[in-house]
């Protein structure tokens, strides 16, 4: 995107770029914190697994940030941005379904449920637009 005007989408892509590169972080840190210790700890002794989900896709988050930021500034990703787009909308939308269907559809009640979920919507539908453009 290198060659582009500046314009509405380029603000976009680098907002949320910056956007996923924060939560990638915050998924990580939050990962590795003394609370998230203990229930993995107390999940393992009662036979649960520890959930290794929400690491991976910090990780996937933090890379999708730094992709979309890398792509305003060069034009490396050109034939690559378009598949890499797809597999971080497909990963988005595994999120969302995880989180807010069958984890906990509609639930403590339908306006905090949706409420959560919209913003998570905004996001799909933002990183889908940047993708189409490309």
């Amino acid at each position: 995107m290198a060659s582009k005007d500046f314009g509405t989408r380029y603000l976009l892509q680098l907002v949320l770029g910056i956007a996923l590169i924060v939560f990638g972080i915050m998924a990580i840190n939050g990962y590795n914190s003394a609370g998230q210790e203990a229930i993995r700890g107390l999940n393992k002794m009662l036979g649960k697994s520890g959930n290794i989900f929400p690491i991976v896709f910090g990780i996937i988050q933090l890379a999708a940030g730094i992709i979309l930021i890398l792509d305003l500034f060069t034009s490396i990703f050109d034939n690559l941005f378009r598949i890499i787009h797809l597999i971080i909308c497909l990963f988005w939308l595994v999120n969302i379904v995880l989180q807010f269907v069958l984890s906990n559809f509609m639930e403590p009640d339908f306006l905090r449920w949706l409420g959560a979920l919209t913003p998570q919507l905004v996001i799909l539908l933002s990183l889908w637009l940047i993708g189409e453009e490309a």
